[in-house]
This record gives C-alpha cells, structure tokens and sequence, in this order.
C-alpha cells in the first residue's frame, strides 16, 4: 500500500513538473517574440492611425497574456505547496484522491469528477423539472 502510494506520489510529481517545465517554455517563446527585433522596428516607422492603433491592441493583448500567465504561476504555486505537503491530488471537497488521467490533462483542479460535477450545477437547462 505504501509502495502504491509513494509511486502516484511520484507520477503525480512527474505531471507538475511536466506543466512547470510547459509554462515557463512557452513564457519563454512569448517574451522572445513580443521583444524581437521586428516589434521594435515597426514601432520606430511612423504609422498612421490604423497602423498604431493595431499596435496598441497588440500591445493590451500582451498585457491581458502576462496576466493569465502571471495566474498561471500563482496556481502552480499552490500546486508544489500541496506536492510538498502530500495533499496534491486530492479533492478539496470530498478528500478522495482525483483521477490521475483528470490531473494529466489539467494540473490544477482541485476537486474530483463528482465533485466539480455538482458545484457546476445541474446539465439540464432552468425550468426543467426531473
């Protein structure tokens, strides 16, 4: 039992890591590509209106991205806080350990199927009476 549980410990290490390792590569290639040589050159040109305006949106777009990603690093944050503790992989609500396929596929839940299932709601549409 204890082997069990050290060797999901150690796969479910392995899947933060994983994403760790995915975020900051693609924070990375974001940097890299909005301080490249050719933001900087186009924005040294003189534009007219249409041309600046584009550049202001891409510049919020920018910003609004740095925002998710800085949302990004604060949930992996508590992800390794709860590595380290031993409580990652387990359900905030109900205490039974997630499915590791759910964990693969999005490192932060916090709460299992059944769990996230009821706090959504019911799937069938207001005013329909089971």
């Amino acid at each position: 039992m204890e082997t069990e549980k050290s060797s999901r410990a150690a796969r479910l290490e392995a899947i933060v890591v994983e994403k760790k390792r995915q975020m900051w590569n693609e924070l990375r290639e974001e940097l890299f590509r909005e301080t490249g040589e050719g933001i900087h050159t186009q924005q040294e040109i003189p534009q007219d209106v249409g041309d600046q305006g584009l550049l202001d949106l891409l510049a919020d777009t920018g910003i609004s991205m740095a925002g998710i990603r800085r949302d990004e690093l604060t949930r992996m944050e508590e992800t390794e806080r709860k590595l380290r503790e031993g409580t990652y992989g387990i359900c905030d609500e109900c205490g039974r350990e997630i499915a590791e396929e759910r964990l693969a596929v999005s490192p932060f839940v916090q709460y299992c199927i059944d769990c996230q299932k009821r706090r959504e709601g019911p799937s069938y549409p207001p005013g329909v009476t089971l």
